[in-house]
């Protein structure tokens, strides 16, 4: 095993990026099994069992001495030789104010390769960052041949319309943990959640949008493109509420074992 930083942006690598808050790694048992996952779809060998996982991230906190960030984890092989890197990368969480007006996004054309696999994808992530940049946004949806759209570049996208949620069919997209934890959010508030296709054409039918992801957390939308959506709905906030106190309950138990 190699400790490589230059792997880091490695394309074909896998790998998680996960939040650290009060020097807790946040819901690292989920994101250990998507890892898993990831690098079963690359025909790759796992290198570590949870408890060394969780073990390298705890020391990179203590010896960083930082409780609030992000922690990329990504392995590559080449040959024989398998290398992998733990670190701390710049880190944006969204404003108060962005969490209250909602935020800008637009839409790209683009599919992923492997969406149920965390892989990166330079040729995309190049692509939307550029159209981020020059259209002042957020985030931008992608958006399949079909002209649906199935999530963000760096997020997972819900619809709300009536009190009912709607996002992409798992099978579809790379289900984020964030996304995960929101759905148990919505069916523990008793509102439900539809995993369906949402056509570049309805999205004027909707009556509210937002992003979840490790650093936006669940993020109102207030556009994509020219449409425009309303950011203080009731079920909205009252999920954004929820999912709080979901990762406060999570911080407390960790503190207590």
């Amino acid at each position: 095993m190699v400790f490589s930083p230059d792997n880091l942006n490695a394309d074909s690598s896998v790998y998680e990026v996960i939040r650290v808050k009060d020097g807790i790694a946040l819901f690292l048992e989920d994101h250990y099994s998507r890892l898993k996952n990831s690098i079963s779809t690359q025909n790759m060998d796992s290198v570590f069992s949870f408890s060394e996982f969780k073990n390298k991230i705890v020391e990179l906190i203590s010896i960083n001495k930082i409780t609030e960030g992000n922690i990329r984890f990504v392995l590559s092989a080449n040959k024989s030789e398998i290398n992998w890197a733990f670190a701390f990368i710049p880190h944006s969480y969204p404003s108060q104010e962005e969490y209250r007006l909602g935020v800008p996004t637009g839409l790209l054309f683009a599919e992923r390769e492997n969406p149920n696999a965390k892989i990166i994808q330079s040729n995309l992530r190049d692509k939307a960052n550029q159209m981020i940049k020059e259209k002042l946004l957020y985030e931008v949806l992608l958006v399949d041949r079909d002209g649906m759209i199935t999530e963000g570049s760096r997020s997972n996208v819900f619809f709300v319309k009536n009190g009912v949620f709607y996002t992409e069919a798992a099978a579809k997209i790379l289900p984020g943990i964030t996304r995960a934890k929101v759905m148990e959010c919505i069916q523990s508030l008793s509102y439900k959640v539809i995993e369906q296709s949402v056509s570049v054409n309805e999205i004027i039918e909707f009556d509210a949008v937002f992003l979840t992801g490790t650093s936006p957390k669940v993020l109102p939308v207030r556009s994509i493109e020219k449409t425009i959506f309303g950011t203080d709905n009731e079920f909205v906030l009252e999920l954004i509420d929820r999912y709080d106190l979901m990762i406060a309950d999570y911080l407390k138990n960790e503190k207590s074992v």
